[in-house]
C-alpha cells in the first residue's frame, strides 16, 4: 500500500461474480440458523409451558403440535412485518420503534391464527377473542420475541458482518459519485441497485465487501485491487481490512483502549495502531 494509506487510480484486476455460493449465501444461513434455533427454543418453552390454557387441555404430544403450528406462524408473521418496517422506516425513526410497530402489526394476523388453533383443537373459539385479551396476549408474545430476535440476531448480522437488509435503494435522483462525471470503477461491479456513495470496504477472506449509501454487497476480487478501483474518491485505509471514505467519516472514539471509526451511517470500524499515525497526520483525528 502507498501514498499513506490513500488509494486512487483506476486498475482491472482477475475478478469473477460471485459463483452460486458464496459468502453472502453464508451470511444469510448463518442468520437462518440463528432464526430456526430460536424458532425451536420458543417452541420447546411454550409447548412445555403449555400458555393459554393449553398445558390442562392437551397431553404433551398434542400441545407441542399446537405450540409448533403457533409459534412457526407467528414467526413469520413477525418477520413478515418487521423487517419491511425497518427496512423503509430505519433512519427516519428508531430501528426500536420499528420493531415495536411491526410486532403490534405482526398481533393481528397472529391473533387469528391462534383462534384458528383453538377451534381445531378445542372445538370453540376462545372466550378472551372478543374482549380484545387473545390479541393484547399474542402482541405482548410478539414484542418479547421481536426484541429477542432484533437484539440477538438481526442487529448483530447487520453492524457485525451480515448483509444488512434495511439498506435499500431510496427514492429519487442519486448523490455522491454516481452524480459526478466518472464513478469509481469499483461500483460497476456492484448491483445497480447498489451503486452510490462509498463509504467503506471490508475484507472478507477473498472477497470485498462494499458498503455505500444505498447498501452493500460482496464481491470477489483482492482487498488491494478493491483499493485500486477507487477512482478519485477521496478515502483512507484504516485497518489492515478497512477502508472508509473521508466523508464518511463523522469521528474516532477510543472503544477499551482501541480507536475506533464512527461513519455517518452508525458503522463502527476499527483503526489500528499501523494506520493510526497516518490519520492524525492527514488531520482525520
Amino acid at each position: 500500500m502507498t501514498n499513506g494509506g490513500y488509494a486512487n487510480g483506476p486498475d482491472t484486476s482477475r475478478t469473477v461474480r460471485e459463483t452460486p455460493f458464496t459468502l453472502r449465501e453464508w451470511f444469510v444461513w448463518r442468520r437462518l440458523r440463528w432464526h430456526l434455533a430460536l424458532l425451536a427454543v420458543a417452541i420447546l418453552f411454550l409447548g412445555y409451558l403449555g400458555p393459554f390454557g393449553t398445558y390442562l387441555r392437551m397431553p404433551l404430544g398434542e400441545r407441542m403440535a399446537y405450540w409448533v403450528v403457533a409459534v412457526a406462524g407467528n414467526w413469520s408473521f413477525a418477520l413478515a412485518c418487521i423487517l419491511p418496517a425497518v427496512a423503509r422506516l430505519s433512519g427516519r425513526i428508531p430501528d426500536i420503534a420499528c420493531v415495536l410497530g411491526g410486532s403490534l402489526a405482526a398481533a393481528v394476523p397472529g391473533t387469528l391464527l391462534i383462534s384458528a388453533l383453538e377451534f381445531l383443537f378445542s372445538g370453540a373459539l376462545p372466550d378472551t377473542l372478543g374482549a380484545g385479551e387473545l390479541f393484547l396476549a399474542v402482541a405482548l408474545v410478539h414484542l418479547v420475541i421481536g426484541l429477542i430476535v432484533w437484539g440477538t440476531v438481526e442487529l448483530p448480522m447487520r453492524y457485525g458482518g451480515g448483509m444488512p437488509f434495511a439498506e435499500h435503494p431510496a427514492a429519487g435522483a442519486m448523490d455522491g459519485p454516481l452524480a459526478g462525471d466518472a464513478a469509481p470503477p469499483l461500483l460497476e461491479r456492484l448491483p445497480a441497485a447498489r451503486r452510490g456513495r462509498l463509504l467503506h470496504l471490508q475484507m472478507r477472506d477473498h472477497y470485498v465487501e462494499v458498503h455505500t449509501d444505498r447498501g452493500s454487497d460482496l464481491v470477489l476480487m483482492r482487498f488491494g485491487d478493491a483499493l485500486r478501483e477507487l477512482g478519485g474518491t477521496e478515502g483512507m485505509q484504516v485497518h489492515r481490512s478497512h477502508w472508509v471514505a473521508r466523508a464518511a467519516l463523522k469521528k474516532i472514539v477510543r472503544r477499551t483502549g482501541r480507536a475506533v471509526a464512527v461513519l455517518d451511517n452508525g458503522a463502527e470500524v476499527p483503526v489500528s495502531r499501523r494506520y493510526a499515525r497516518a490519520l492524525r497526520e492527514a488531520d482525520w483525528v
